[in-house]
Formats: structure tokens, C-alpha cells, sequence
């Protein structure tokens, strides 16, 4: 009794290409957690130097103005998050008061060049500006940053705790 293969119009059989198949599957489950990990890895690295950024920007800031921390409208006395992007995005005067970089009389600053990053977890960038006295304990995912207007602490707001215990929060 004679065996015949029965060949694919590129030459091969469907036994030898099931193997191959086989092959590459096994392979990719092998590099799966491999790839999953190098790009939690990079998150890591992306929200640890973002936070890098703004906490130099706002030292910066607070240096240049006598320490005090960026975030606060010296008009209103209030802190938000847009007092706290204006100071650190545009020019600002001895008072904090922001206008235009360039804008005579208004020599400090930006601080920070480019947009606020995202938060590279929940790709969110907003910030949770946490007024005087108030408190906020655990992550909620809600904004991309948390700001302490108190102390000028940024931090990243993840609840994600990487594999090797990493909690981004107490980043």
C-alpha cells in the first residue's frame, strides 16, 4: 500500500505545515509573558520619569518664587488644577500672576515646555489638586496625577501594583 501526501500549492504538505503552525504557537506563548512584562516595565519607567518632570517643575517654581508652591490663585486664595498648569506652563511674575511667555514683567517660567503627560496606567491627564488640609490615602484612577497643594507632593493615581509588588502610587 503506497502513503501519498497530499501537497498545498506551495510545495508543502499540510502535515509538515501543521507542524510549523505548532511551532510558532508554542513560541509565541513563550514570548507572551516576556512582552507583557517589558511593557509593564516601560509604563514604569514612562511614570516614573513624568513624575521626575513635574516634581523638578515644581521645585523650580517654588525656588524661583520664594517657596511658594505652584497651584494657588493669589487673587482668589483657591488652588485648582488650572492655577497650577497656567503657572507651570506659561510665564509668571514675583505674585505667581501668569501672561503669555514673553510678556514683559513676567520673567519666571514655563516650567514645564510641553503639554501635561498622561498617565501612561489610565492615560489620563488631569490632576487631582488635593486642597490644604485635605487628605487622599489610595488611588482611585479617577485623574492621571494627584497633587498635594499643602506640600506640592505629586503622584501618579493608579491602583495598579505591578507583578513584582510595585505599588505605582508610592511611586
Amino acid at each position: 500500500m503506497r502513503t501519498t501526501h497530499t501537497k498545498s500549492n506551495s510545495g508543502f504538505t499540510l502535515v509538515e505545515l501543521s507542524v510549523v503552525a505548532a511551532i510558532i504557537m508554542v513560541l509565541a506563548t513563550m514570548a507572551l509573558p516576556n512582552f507583557q512584562t517589558t511593557v509593564s516595565n516601560a509604563q514604569v519607567s514612562a511614570a516614573q520619569s513624568q513624575l521626575g518632570r513635574m516634581r523638578t517643575a515644581c521645585d523650580f517654581y517654588t525656588f524661583q518664587h520664594f517657596e511658594q508652591i505652584p497651584g494657588c490663585d493669589k487673587t482668589t486664595g483657591l488652588w485648582s488644577e488650572q492655577t497650577l498648569l497656567n503657572q507651570l506652563q506659561l510665564a509668571s511674575n514675583d505674585d505667581g500672576i501668569t501672561a503669555a511667555i514673553g510678556t514683559a514683567g513676567y520673567y519666571f517660567g514655563p516650567y514645564l515646555r510641553d503639554a501635561l503627560p498622561a498617565n501612561p496606567f489610565n492615560d489620563l491627564a488631569t490632576i487631582m489638586v488635593i486642597q490644604p488640609g485635605g487628605t487622599f490615602l489610595n488611588a482611585d484612577d479617577t485623574t492621571g496625577w494627584v497633587y498635594w497643594s499643602d506640600t506640592g507632593s505629586f503622584k501618579i493615581n493608579s491602583t495598579t501594583i505591578t507583578e513584582d509588588g510595585l505599588v505605582l502610587f508610592e511611586l
